[in-house]
């Protein structure tokens, strides 16, 4: 079984949008930390290790769910 693609449309944009979140608040707090003027660079760094990390993950996690959906359907399929 494979997630319709509204529903993994719907996955990717909401992790993207609280990962891009987590970044900005990563970066911010860090750069108050550094006390440095300008953050700019540091803020999209952290925007984009973040949701690259977490859009990996969320990939990784929807292909487990369908292959275990999937397994779990045959298993009871024979039963």
């Amino acid at each position: 079984m494979r997630f319709s693609n509204k529903t993994r449309f719907l996955i990717y944009v909401t992790v993207l949008i609280f990962s891009t979140y987590i970044g900005y608040l990563l970066g911010n707090a860090f750069c108050i930390a550094d006390s440095k003027p300008t953050c700019t660079l540091d803020i999209l760094i952290y925007i984009a290790i973040v949701s690259l990390s977490s859009l990996i993950g969320t990939y990784v996690l929807v292909n487990l769910s369908e292959k275990s959906i999937t397994e779990w359907n045959k298993d009871q399929e024979e039963e």
